[in-house]
């Protein structure tokens, strides 16, 4: 089916390695694209594997607000108040799989943390500082707390789990997705964000069910966007949207699914797109 620009009302962009350039830089070019989307009446919605705090240096360049996609879908929230709209998480069960799974393998693994009642605020945990713990930290800005993950939770259930994280090269990674599919046995979703990012989710966890109460806060449906995505993580999303578009870099896997295929992310290629969508002056 052809698309058609005046049906698209909301444009779903994913952050790293679609709509973010090389050192997950946004570009100039990107930036004020976006606001001309927001400018004309189009949404923006950002929907990304980053946490609220390693996304927000981008919202607010972008100049965007509403309903946001954070953690792959394991919470959607209304910003800037911070106000859930949708979230699943993770048990203490799933967390102790997971931290067995990291000491059989040698293998990193970390949490994200938020409080159950309040202003939602986010926490970051490791079982210790390792080179992995420095490549995210450089990744997404965030600093770690060090602590038993055995304990991550306590008992009067004042903390949740967004999500746990295992750092390593992608082979690796796909025995550690297997093992932990295996133990859990339907109680988590795993797909990978990165080639060496393999996120662990509540069950059926994905962009898509992320984006889909971020529609209902909207009034949208699925027709009237269109989603750009890189990675694994992005399919669900992709498949889910009236339109999808995957960048040149993007997995073969993705590219498949997208009904476009635009050029790489160094190349401002999401703006280049929209600017010929909307037929808006390039920046």
């Amino acid at each position: 089916m052809k698309l058609q620009k005046d049906r698209i009302k909301a444009v779903v962009v994913d952050l790293d390695g679609t709509t973010l350039g090389t050192d997950a830089v946004l570009s100039e070019r990107t930036r004020l694209t976006l606001r001309s989307c927001i400018a004309r009446g189009i949404r923006v919605v950002i929907a990304t594997g980053r946490s609220v705090e390693a996304a927000e240096q981008y919202r607010k360049a972008i100049g965007v607000e509403g309903a946001m996609v954070y953690y792959n879908g394991a919470m959607t929230l209304d910003m800037p108040s911070r106000s859930i709209l949708d979230s699943h998480f993770i048990g203490q069960d799933v967390i102790s799989c997971c931290v067995d799974v990291a000491h059989e393998k040698d293998a990193h693994f970390h949490l994200f943390l938020c409080n159950s009642t309040g202003a939602f605020s986010e926490t970051l945990m490791a079982e210790r500082s390792s080179g992995a713990t420095t490549v995210y930290r450089n990744r997404t800005g965030l600093d770690f707390l060090y602590g038993n993950l055995y304990r991550a939770l306590p008992d009067d259930g004042s903390v949740c789990c967004i999500k746990g994280i295992f750092i390593e090269e992608e082979r690796k990674l796909r025995g550690i997705q297997q093992i932990v599919m295996e133990r859990l046995n339907g109680k988590v979703n795993t797909m990978l964000s990165a080639e060496f990012i393999l996120e662990i989710l509540a069950a059926d966890v994905t962009k898509a069910s992320g984006l889909r109460a971020a529609l209902k806060f909207y009034g949208l449906s699925p027709s009237e966007i269109i989603a750009f995505g890189d990675e694994e993580n992005d399919i669900a999303m992709l498949s889910f949207a009236g339109h999808s578009v995957a960048p040149a870099n993007a997995r073969q896997s993705v590219r498949d699914i997208a009904k476009s295929v635009i050029g790489p992310n160094t190349d401002d290629s999401v703006a280049v797109f929209l600017e010929n969508l909307f037929s808006l002056p390039p920046v």
